[in-house]
């Protein structure tokens, strides 16, 4: 079951949680920004394909409230604040349990788009 629904995970998903990871574990205040811009960047993304999934899922970790996007067509970013769901879970190491959260949520973002 776990092989199915790792084979069903959009690639970018468990990249993104380990990319906000490192976010977390270096920052100095309570609140992390994270632009899709910068993102793109470090995860090394370079199609039209791969940039959407990471914006689907970023939209979609926003919708469930464990990330706060700043409206903006110029410069889409989102903050993580320190305390949160998302924050908790990659400081106590459970990078797994979060890319799952962020790839179901980005499956049912699309599907909600449809």
């Amino acid at each position: 079951m776990a092989d199915r629904l790792m084979a069903r995970r959009p690639v970018s998903a468990l990249r993104l949680v380990e990319y906000v990871k490192k976010l977390v574990a270096g920052a100095r205040g309570n609140v992390v920004s994270i632009s899709l811009k910068r993102a793109k960047r470090e995860l090394g993304l370079s199609s039209r394909a791969e940039a959407a999934a990471l914006k689907a899922a970023l939209d979609a970790l926003a919708s469930l409230g464990l990330l706060e996007a700043v409206p903006s067509r110029r410069k889409p970013r989102y903050l993580l604040k320190r305390g949160s769901l998302l924050w908790t879970m990659l400081e106590a190491g459970r990078e797994e349990q979060a890319a799952e959260l962020a790839a179901a949520a980005a499956m049912r973002h699309r599907l909600r788009r449809l």
